[in-house]
C-alpha cells in the first residue's frame, strides 16, 4: 500500500535532512547515503513499530509513527535502516545460519556495528522507531568486531520471537505489531512483506547502490586513512574487493597435490597394459602415488582459535575433494616445541597441545622428518615465528590467520605459498 500524499511529504522530508549538510540548520549530513535512502520503496503498514526494511530495499512504514514522530528522528532511523541493506546483513545472517530463535542475537549484533557506523560518521542517532541503538562496549563486546563476531558472542541470549512465531510484542494499543529491523537485517521473512514477485531491487541493483554509496563516501575523503575506521574498511571491500581467501587457499593445495600426484614410477608388482605386445619381457607398470600431507598447526598462545578451526576445516575440505584419504594426513601440533604427531582421517580430528611460544621452523622440520615423508606440507600460523633458512624440498603452503582489519600480516619466505586467511 503506497504512502498517503502527507506522509510521503513527510518522509521526502526527514531524507532530505538526512542528506542535507547545513551546520546551521542542524542537519543529518550524510550526503553519501542518498542513493540508499532514496532506493528503499515506501509501504505503509500497521504491522511494524516504527519503520522496518526487507531483504529487497522495501520500506515498510506505519504511518501513524511518521505523522508524530520529529523529522530528525525519522531520518537517523532511515540511516540505520539503510546501513543494514549496504552492509547486506541478511546475506551474512543466512551465511552463520541465523534463526528465528537466534534473530535477536544477530539483531543485537547488527546493530551494536550500524551504532558504530552512526557514531564514526555524525554521533549515535537516539532510540528511534522501536528500535534503540547500543555501542558495542555498552552490550558488554569488544568494539570494533563484525556483525558476526558480535553474533557468536550474544547467540546465547534469549531470543525475542518474531512477529508470527509464539506470543507477539504488543505496541502502545495492545496490537501485535513487529518491533525488529525486519528481514533487511536478519533474512528473515516477516507475514506483512510483500510476497517477492520481483518488486523491490534485486542483488545487481543493490551492488550497484553499494558500490555508489562508496565511492560517494570516498570524494568526501578523499586521502588514504582519513575516513572513519570501519567505514574506511566498508568502502574498501566494497571498491577494492579481495579474492577470497579460501578459494586462494584451495588452489594453492590443488597445486601442491597435484605437483606430487603428477610424479610417476615405475613398479613390478602389476604387469604392464602393453605387456601383451613382448611376452617374453617383463615390463613395469607405471604407478601414480597417492600423495601424503602434512599440516603443521601452530598452537601458540597468540592464535585465535576460531581462525584456526575455521581454516582447518578448509584443508579438510580440499583435501577431501582431491580424495587425499584415511592415513594419508599427517598433523603436528607446534608451538616452540613438536606437542602432538597425529595421523587422522581429518585435519580438524587433531587433538591440538600447546600453547607456549612458537617455533615453526622447527614444525616443518618435523613434518619433513616424518615417514613416508609428505610431498606437501600446510602450515597454519598467525606469522609471527621464524622460518626455514632453506626453501622446503616439497611445497609450502603458509597459511596465515589474521583479522580483517589488521593491515598488514607478517611476512613469509618468498619460496612458500602465502594464503592470508582473513575470515569475516
Amino acid at each position: 500500500m503506497t504512502l498517503p500524499r502527507d506522509a510521503s511529504d513527510r518522509l521526502a522530508a526527514a531524507k532530505l535532512w538526512l542528506v542535507t549538510s547545513d551546520a546551521a540548520a542542524g542537519t543529518g549530513d550524510m550526503p553519501y547515503l542518498s542513493t540508499a535512502v532514496y532506493a528503499m520503496q515506501p509501504v505503509a503498514t500497521r504491522d511494524v513499530v516504527g519503520m522496518a526494511v526487507d531483504s529487497r530495499w522495501r520500506l515498510y512504514v506505519d504511518v501513524e509513527w511518521l505523522m508524530a514522530a520529529e523529522v530528525p528522528d525519522i531520518g537517523r532511523e532511515l540511516a540505520h535502516l539503510a546501513l543494514h541493506l549496504l552492509h547486506d546483513h541478511a546475506a551474512r545472517a543466512d551465511d552463520v545460519g541465523v534463526t528465528r530463535r537466534t534473530a535477536s542475537a544477530w539483531a543485537t549484533g547488527a546493530d551494536a556495528t550500524v551504532a558504530e557506523l552512526l557514531a564514526d560518521a555524525a554521533g549515535r542517532p537516539p532510540a528511534s522507531g522501536g528500535h534503540p541503538l547500543a555501542l558495542a562496549v555498552e552490550l558488554g563486546l569488544v568494539p570494533g568486531r563484525s556483525a558476526e563476531e558480535h553474533f557468536a558472542a550474544l547467540s546465547g541470549l534469549p531470543a525475542r520471537p518474531l512477529l508470527g512465531e509464539g506470543d507477539q510484542e504488543p505496541d502502545a494499543d495492545g496490537e501485535g505489531r513487529d518491533s525488529s529491523c525486519g528481514s533487511g537485517c536478519d533474512g528473515l521473512a516477516r507475514p506483512y512483506e510483500l510476497v517477492d514477485d520481483g518488486g523491490g531491487i534485486d542483488e545487481h541493483g543493490a551492488r550497484s547502490i553499494r558500490e555508489r554509496v562508496a565511492i560517494e563516501y570516498r570524494q568526501r575523503w578523499p586521502s588514504p586513512g582519513s575516513m572513519p575506521g570501519e567505514w574506511d574498511r566498508w568502502v574498501a571491500r566494497i571498491l577494492e574487493p579481495v579474492v577470497d581467501w579460501r578459494s586462494v587457499l584451495h588452489a594453492a593445495v590443488r597445486r601442491g597435490i597435484g605437483w606430487a600426484s603428477g610424479q610417476t614410477d615405475y613398479t613390478y608388482s602389476r604387469p604392464s597394459r602393453r605387456q601383451s605386445a613382448v611376452p617374453d619381457v617383463v615390463l613395469p607398470a607405471l604407478r601414480r602415488p597417492v600423495p601424503r600431507v602434512a599440516v603443521v598447526v601452530d598452537t601458540s598462545g597468540s592464535v585465535d582459535d576460531g581462525l584456526l578451526a575455521q581454516a582447518l576445516g578448509e584443508v579438510d575440505g580440499v583435501l577431501a575433494s582431491l580424495a587425499v584419504g584415511a592415513g594419508q594426513v599427517t598433523v603436528l601440533a607446534v608451538d616452540a616445541a613438536v606437542q602432538a604427531v597425529s595421523t587422522v582421517r581429518r585435519a580438524a580430528d587433531v587433538r591440538l597441545g600447546g600453547g607456549g611460544g612458537t617455533d615453526m621452523a622447527l614444525g616443518i622440520r618435523a613434518a619433513l622428518a616424518t615417514k613416508p615423508r609428505p610431498d606437501t606440507v600446510v602450515l597454519l600460523t598467525d606469522g609471527e615465528t621464524g622460518w626455514p633458512q632453506q626453501p622446503t624440498p616439497v611445497p609450502l603452503i603458509a597459511v596465515v590467520l589474521g583479522r580483517p582489519w589488521e593491515p598488514d600480516l607478517p611476512p613469509t619466505p618468498d619460496w612458500a605459498v602465502r594464503v592470508e586467511c582473513r575470515p569475516e
